[in-house]
């Protein structure tokens, strides 16, 4: 299965670990850059409680596009939040910077995806959550 990630300049370290896991666990996962490549499957939009709106939306800008006029109804987009639960509560963290961008992009319309690096098994609902997306 194929998988997107979206993600700004400054979580490359963070998604790349992500892409790794998913890789490993059969995924086929391609980088957004300028646009999703396939606009009708499934990208993961990657933050973290570092990652500060503005930045996300101008490393995004087609995201920001999205959210300016309203859904559009093909785009599949899952907040994927990442932590590791060893530096941070994870609750804690959503309440600074990724609630905020989570609260303003995605309007609470889609449910986030918390990838806890921490976990000997972040994946572990991944698959379940992922098809709730695919619908």
């Amino acid at each position: 299965m194929r998988l997107q990630v979206a993600y700004p300049k400054s979580e490359k370290e963070n998604a790349k670990k992500v892409e790794e896991a998913l890789s490993a666990l059969g995924y086929e996962v391609l980088e957004v850059k300028e646009k999703p490549l396939y606009p009708e499957e499934v990208i993961l939009a990657l933050f973290s409680s570092k990652t500060k709106e503005r930045e996300f939306l101008q490393d995004l800008p087609w995201l920001e596009k999205q959210k300016e006029y309203s859904s559009i109804a093909y785009l599949h987009v899952m907040p994927f939040f990442v932590y590791s639960s060893k530096e941070e509560d994870p609750e804690v963290a959503f309440e600074g910077n990724a609630g905020e961008l989570y609260e303003d992009v995605f309007s609470g319309e889609f449910k986030p995806y918390g990838w806890d690096f921490a976990s000997s098994n972040p994946a572990q609902e991944f698959a379940r959550v992922l098809g709730d997306y695919q619908e």
